[in-house]
C-alpha cells in the first residue's frame, strides 16, 4: 500500500495542467448491497477478504456547469484483484464519467461523486461468483460501472496550501448487470468499500 501511494505522487509531479485527476484507491470487498453502504448503514466485509487496489485517470470535462456547482469528468482506470487464494489475482479496465456536486463548508471543501460507466474484468470476482451460485445468476466480465464517492480537500482543511491539489475520501466501487442488461446479469455484482487520495492538476 505504502510503496503505491509513492507511486501516486511521483506520478503527480509529471503532470502539470489542471485539467487532470490522477486518484489511487484501496478497498476490500464487502457482503452489504449497495444500498445499504451509501446510507452507511452496513459496511461489513465479506468472509472471502478479497481486495483490490486501483489506479485512474480523469479529465476535466466541464468546470461550474451552467454556473452551479457541478464538475463533468471522462475518466479511465485499471484494478487489480487480489483473491485471497480462491482463484488467481486479475485486472479490471474502467472507464465512466463522473459528476462532482461542491460543497463549500465555510474556508473548506467536500465533494460528493457519482460516477457510471463500464468495467471490463479478465475474470469474475469471486465474490460475484459466489453470489451468482446463491442466486442462479448469470456471469459476465462486461459490466456496468459506479463509482460513488465523497471526500475533502486535504489543504483547505489543514490549512497547508501545498496540498490543495489533494482529496482524500471514501469510495464504493460498484459492478452489476443493471438489471440484465449486461450479459443477463439481473442480481450479481459486486461492492467494494476503498479509501483513495486524488490529485489534481
Amino acid at each position: 500500500m505504502k510503496s503505491f501511494l509513492l507511486f501516486l505522487l511521483l506520478l503527480s509531479t509529471l503532470l502539470a495542467d489542471k485539467e487532470y485527476s490522477i486518484r489511487g484507491a484501496y478497498g476490500f470487498s464487502s457482503a452489504s448491497d449497495l444500498d445499504q453502504l451509501y446510507t452507511f448503514q452496513g459496511l461489513n466485509p465479506s468472509p472471502y477478504n478479497t481486495t483490490v487496489y486501483a489506479l485512474d485517470g480523469g479529465y476535466l470535462l466541464s468546470h461550474n456547469f451552467n454556473d452551479l456547482p457541478f464538475d463533468f469528468y471522462f475518466k479511465g482506470g485499471v484494478s487489480y484483484f487480489d483473491e485471497n487464494g480462491y482463484q488467481s489475482n486479475f485486472f479490471e479496465a474502467l472507464l465512466y464519467i463522473k459528476l462532482f456536486y461542491n460543497i463549500r463548508l465555510y474556508e473548506n471543501e467536500v465533494r460528493i461523486g457519482f460516477g457510471e460507466g463500464v468495467s471490463y474484468a479478465d475474470k469474475i470476482p469471486w465474490v460475484e461468483h459466489m453470489e451468482a451460485l446463491r442466486e442462479s445468476d448469470n456471469e459476465s466480465n462486461l459490466l456496468n460501472y459506479l463509482d460513488v464517492t465523497i471526500d475533502f480537500n486535504l489543504g483547505k482543511a489543514f490549512r497547508i496550501k501545498e496540498l490543495e491539489g489533494y482529496y482524500i475520501g471514501y469510495l464504493i466501487k460498484h459492478r452489476s448487470g443493471f438489471h440484465g442488461a449486461y450479459g443477463g446479469v439481473k442480481d450479481g455484482g459486486s461492492n467494494y468499500n476503498s479509501i483513495y487520495l486524488e490529485k489534481y492538476f
